[in-house]
């Protein structure tokens, strides 16, 4: 005997959403109008490029190019004083106010050198502990104005933190951090838990500063993380668990509380932190770096209904030419999207590079909406 099976029925997509609508519905794996696109890195180089090529001078990135998401950064530094301890035609050597001295290239693009670190012994971090408490200092001055204007838009608002254990990284520098891991050292510990802390205290001071715009001022807090490379991360799946995790877990927890969306963000190998996803609890992970062997299609169907997934848009495809651009984009947005049309935000792999041409990313982020 035969039976007859339905054909599953379409999902039906909402005609029109707002910005913020569109964020919070594909982190809630409910069907949005069109991918939100989310991109929040913009390389200085870059929008000096772009200014070249037509984008005004000063202007507000996510307004100009009508992106769903506004980060606003906060600063988690010990507040050291910037020194500048070198500079030649090529390069400056500066303290920054996270007390990490990094050396800075002028003559090309790419990322700092790290060259020494604030902590290099457990009284370094007794003395370094009190400077990294909360204060309203630590906001940007106008943040009321910011908000303001983003609510008037209907803007998913974020708040941007350093997550505890990149925090970590950088005050004990990358080879003394491993092997902090590796031995659990109580320091660490101790990090861990006075970045955890210092996000949710600022978080209540950011809440009470902004009461007169009612009780969900913003809607999420976007977490800046360091913690993997190219094969996997800079730690083991059972260091991950039972260091680290403890820590995103009360993170994540108090944060939910608040009502409050939990966004992460690390480049490299992000399969770590899928595989114990439901306990974290993170809403998204992003950006899925292509270089790094994150495979979209495989996250979205092992890990996709605990977490939305976001970017693995291939910065190199894109500078290939227009046609590999809208290739690349047409089908990552349909594979991170899904049968049910939601669980996916859109973004590049990485910081928008000064390679990628202002009018080719103007056509990617204009293909991406197109996807239906």
């Amino acid at each position: 005997m035969r039976f007859w099976k339905a054909k599953p029925q379409q999902t039906q997509h909402p005609e029109s959403l707002s910005p913020k609508e569109r964020v919070w519905r594909a982190i809630r794996h409910q069907p949005v109008d069109r991918v939100p696109c989310v991109d929040v890195y913009f390389l200085p180089e870059t929008v000096k490029r772009w200014e070249k090529e037509g984008l005004p001078e000063g202007v507000d990135i996510a307004e100009f190019f009508d992106l769903d998401l506004v980060c606003i950064p906060v600063d988690c530094s010990i507040g050291a004083q910037e020194k500048l301890l070198d500079e030649t035609d090529e390069y400056r050597i500066v303290t920054d106010s996270d007390g990490v001295t990094r050396k800075h290239w002028k003559v090309y693009t790419t990322a700092p050198q790290e060259l020494d670190f604030p902590v290099k012994q457990p009284r370094d971090w007794r003395e370094i502990r009190p400077m990294l408490k909360a204060h309203g200092e630590r906001l940007p001055e106008n943040l009321d104005v910011q908000i303001a204007h983003a609510r008037e838009r209907e803007r998913f608002i974020v708040l941007s933190f350093l997550e505890p254990c990149t925090l970590a990284r950088k005050l004990l520098g990358s080879r003394q951090w491993v092997e902090f891991l590796q031995g659990q050292h109580p320091v660490l510990d101790e990090i861990l838990e006075t970045g955890v802390r210092l996000i949710l205290d600022i978080v209540e001071i950011a809440i009470r500063r902004l009461s007169n715009f009612g009780q969900q001022p913003f809607d999420g807090v976007w977490l800046h993380a360091d913690l993997a490379y190219t094969h996997a991360a800079f730690m083991t799946d059972k260091e991950y668990r039972s260091i680290v995790l403890p820590y995103h877990r009360q993170l994540v927890s108090e944060l939910k509380r608040r009502g409050l969306a939990v966004l992460f963000y690390t480049q490299g190998n992000a399969l770590t932190f899928l595989k114990s996803i439901r306990r974290s609890g993170f809403d998204a992970v992003l950006p899925l770096e292509c270089i790094s062997r994150n495979d979209l299609a495989d996250y979205k169907r092992n890990y996709g209904q605990q977490t939305a997934l976001g970017g693995n848009i291939s910065v190199d495809k894109l500078m290939e030419s227009d046609e590999a651009a809208e290739s690349e984009v047409r089908i990552k947005v349909r594979v991170g999207l899904g049968e049910n049309f939601t669980g996916y935000l859109f973004c590049l792999d990485r910081p928008v590079p000064p390679s990628l041409p202002l009018s080719r990313y103007i056509k990617v982020l204009s293909t991406a909406r197109s996807v239906v």
